[in-house]
């Protein structure tokens, strides 16, 4: 499975999004949602939730415990209404500087969540000669 194309929708005044029909296919009827360590928001299908949960909970206590507490503690598990629409979580829009305008960018095994303006700041911002030169290193 991978997560391809962009997709912006709006949140309504209850906090609603419609998830894209075509990543809500994929999702199946349970996902989960998460913050990272950038602007942005992790969908994950229930099966590679688990597999990133599994990874998390290898790791030795003393590293882990910060990182379960941010990622972990604020997973929001998800199941679309008839609609197709989530309510987005306060602490997750918050973190990801969400208001009203939401980007769903497909990223291979996930789907990252921006605020429009974030992600258009950022589209703005490419390096491509750096990323033509990694893509080159690796051969792709």
């Amino acid at each position: 499975m991978s997560f391809v194309g962009s997709y912006t929708h709006s949140l309504d005044a209850k906090k609603r999004v419609f998830i894209p029909s075509k990543f809500r296919e994929e999702l199946g009827e349970v996902f989960y949602i998460t913050r990272k360590f950038d602007t942005y928001l992790s969908v994950y299908t229930a099966d590679e939730w688990e597999a990133f949960v599994d990874k998390i909970e290898r790791l030795p206590e003393s590293d882990a415990e910060e990182i379960q507490d941010f990622i972990l503690g604020a997973a929001q598990k998800c199941t679309p209404d008839a609609s197709g629409r989530i309510i987005l979580d306060e602490k997750l829009a918050s973190h990801a500087g969400i208001e009203k305008n939401i980007v769903f960018v497909g990223a291979g095994r996930q789907i990252r969540i921006w605020s429009e303006e974030l992600w258009n700041e950022r589209e703005s911002k490419r390096d491509f000669a750096k990323m033509r030169d990694i893509m080159r290193q690796y051969g792709l």
